[in-house]
């Protein structure tokens, strides 16, 4: 029984990241349209405020880099490991973002309606570039050293509201995926 309760709190852990990463990729992307363009857009497929792509990039950054934080490089007394950090997550969000683009082109998903990078400087086929790269990078960093420690602390409590809480959003969140199997994607706002 224990083992059994051990993998829930594994899966339940993992899920608050993935939601957390989601959540705030979410709030990302609709803050850059508030900003580059002015309008208010649900940047996101599903009815939740969540991306589920910074959902698994920051899942797949994470298990990556986070343990490297607090590892000095150092060139003389500068540490580069932050600048070091931001150019290896932005590498592997553009993978993230590359392999997604592909997956929605096996599931007949239209990435090109989520994003669309044909007029940015050094893309590839409109599914990714350089700048959008950077700004993963950037973000990613700020999880790392900012985010992930807040979410450590929320499932570090072990109280009652805080398990109902976290079961309540990953249900909805399922409920949510399950939906959108059914009705198909709820974005139509600009790319």
């Amino acid at each position: 029984m224990k083992k059994l309760e051990k993998l829930i709190e594994k899966l339940r852990n993992l899920m608050i990241y993935f939601i957390s990463f989601a959540f705030i990729g979410w709030i990302y992307e609709v803050a850059l349209f508030l900003i580059e363009d002015h309008i208010f857009v649900n940047r996101g497929f599903l009815y939740g405020p969540w991306l589920p792509v910074y959902g698994f990039g920051g899942i797949v950054i994470y298990f990556l880099f986070y343990r490297l934080k607090n590892k000095p490089v150092k060139i003389g007394k500068l540490n580069i490991r932050p600048l070091l950090l931001i150019l290896y997550i932005s590498a592997v969000a553009v993978l993230v973002e590359l392999a997604t683009t592909y997956i929605c082109d096996l599931t007949k998903c239209d990435w090109k309606t989520l994003w669309y990078y044909g007029d940015e400087f050094m893309n590839f086929q409109g599914r990714i570039a350089l700048f959008p790269g950077l700004k993963f990078g950037l973000v990613g960093i700020l999880g790392i050293y900012a985010i992930i420690p807040l979410i450590d602390k929320f499932i570090s409590l072990k109280n009652k509201s805080a398990y109902i809480i976290s079961y309540t959003i990953i249900i909805i969140f399922i409920i949510d995926v399950i939906i959108h199997i059914f009705t198909g994607s709820t974005y139509n706002g600009p790319v």
